[in-house]
């Protein structure tokens, strides 16, 4: 499976934690945030730091049940995946599958911003 594969089936499976409003685990996304953390610091990529930093964040924001700001991580890390995929242009199709991927983790931004703004369930 190649990482783009498993980029979007991490990000179903993130969004589908979203969409039930963290009823169930809400830790449901730490596996492949982890995966994404260790195989973007395996490249060693200057470029890759930032989006690296950011998943952190969302990491913390996800061990504090933060709806809000797992809304801000996930739509800085949607922004900079557009922002990568501007400069590519292949026939492998990896720049739409980034630009796919950009517009997936926006959606669950705005997903997620809903949720913050729901009242707690006591």
């Amino acid at each position: 499976m190649s990482f783009i594969s498993e980029v979007e089936s991490s990000i179903q499976t993130i969004f589908a934690a979203i969409g039930s409003g963290f009823q169930t685990d809400p830790a449901a996304g730490y596996g492949q945030i982890d995966n994404w953390i260790q195989h973007l610091r395996s490249t060693n990529e200057p470029a890759l730091r930032p989006v690296v930093a950011e998943l952190e964040i969302l990491r913390g924001h996800i061990d504090s049940n933060n709806a809000a700001g797992m809304a801000v991580a996930f739509q800085n890390l949607g922004e900079m995946t557009a922002q990568s995929a501007l400069s590519v242009h292949n026939f492998t199709g990896n720049g739409d599958k980034a630009r796919e991927i950009s517009q997936k983790l926006i959606a669950a931004a705005g997903n997620l911003r809903h949720v913050a703004r729901m009242p707690a369930a006591h």
